[in-house]
């Protein structure tokens, strides 16, 4: 079996320097809001070229933190958020949390990512516009500012979700700083990865770095002027992820030869996903478009081949949301996607492999 995910292989490549910084944390005793926090924080910062870092326990968490904190400022309560139909599931449940209403956009059918003409109310009811980087990929960054200027008049913030883009860039700014708030997710299947859980808010507003740090440690920060929650990485956490950073630039270099090896052997047997020219994807998933996804996901199993469908359903169509509204969008993009696996430490048998396999099914 070709397994979709490489945590364990990943592990053993680094596992004398994960023990030892883990036996210095421990062996010093400081667990909880340490130095290895503030190094953490500090440097996918300036990573991301963003004032401030607030490291959370998932991105989940940080764009809950995100939407309350922009709800905190805002001089009109606006109670409506627009996010793209097609997405993880968190992307709705954070709206819920937060205590607005989700407005779902289409997305493009082949991309998954957001389509901005397809904005169904007036600004005046927005509160945010979320945006995704699905799989690793941007959107066309210049045509949503062409929007945000728009918002702006109607004093309407942009919230970047970068859970799978840490790594990327358009124009060579790098994610993490494509929006009035930016939120990472360090998620184990993710191209930068905690073993546990993980997320961090991005911002260059003091007062909104400042209510997140406060939500995530119970109010205390600034003597409880605002509810929060325990919402903290620990300084193992942090130190491991350290450790990582110094690995992610040849991960990340793997990961782009992998793609470029797909696209040149796969590009006509199945559908390649385009990719921005202002854009440099991360690599997060590399997915494909096929007719018969179905049997296609069934015969690579048979083959040893583990693939992944991401998202079965769009999130306007989750029996949470209850309701019938019809994105062919993202209705269609859900029945043809599938992802390869593509991490770091797959071999290039492995990897060729999955070429000829694809081609023998789809030929």
């Amino acid at each position: 079996m070709i397994p979709f995910f490489g945590v364990d292989r990943q592990y053993k490549t680094i596992r004398e320097e994960i023990l030892d910084v883990t036996d210095v944390v421990y062996s010093g005793g400081q667990v909880l809001d340490g130095q290895y926090t503030k190094t953490f924080e500090q440097t996918i910062a300036n990573l991301t070229e963003r004032k401030y870092a607030v490291a959370v326990n998932s991105c989940t968490q940080a764009l809950v933190f995100a939407l309350r904190a922009i709800d905190f400022y805002s001089l009109f309560h606006k109670n409506k958020v627009l996010i793209p139909s097609q997405s993880f599931a968190a992307t709705v449940n954070v709206v819920f949390e937060a205590g607005f209403e989700p407005v779902f956009c289409d997305v493009d059918p082949i991309t998954g990512l957001i389509n901005l003409d397809s904005i169904p109310v007036e600004p005046d009811e927005i509160a945010a516009v979320m945006y995704v980087n699905l799989f690793g990929n941007i959107i066309d960054y210049d045509k949503l500012q062409t929007y945000v200027t728009f918002f702006n008049s109607h004093r309407i913030p942009v919230i970047e979700d970068a859970a799978q883009s840490f790594g990327a860039y358009y124009r060579g700014v790098p994610s993490g700083k494509l929006g009035d708030i930016s939120c990472l997710s360090f998620d184990p299947t993710k191209n930068f990865p905690n073993y546990g859980s993980g997320g961090m808010i991005l911002t260059d507003d003091a007062e909104f770095a400042e209510l997140c740090l406060n939500m995530r440690d119970n109010g205390k920060v600034s003597e409880h002027y605002t509810v929060g929650t325990n919402s903290k990485m620990s300084e193992v956490d942090c130190a491991q992820m350290l450790v990582k950073l110094r690995h992610f630039d040849a991960w990340q270099q793997r990961r782009k030869n992998i793609a470029e090896y797909y696209t040149e052997e796969l590009d006509g047997p199945v559908q390649m996903i385009p990719i921005h020219h202002n854009v440099e994807h991360a690599w997060h998933k590399f997915v494909i478009h096929y007719p018969e996804r179905s049997r296609l996901f069934s015969d690579l199993h048979a083959m040893g081949i583990e693939t992944k469908i991401h998202y079965t359903a769009p999130l306007h169509m989750m029996g949470v949301i209850g309701g019938h509204e019809v994105l062919m969008g993202a209705e269609q993009f859900s029945k043809t996607c599938l992802s390869l696996p593509i991490y770091p430490e797959m071999t290039d048998a492995e990897i060729e492999a999955v070429v000829d396999a694809i081609k023998e099914c789809t030929w």
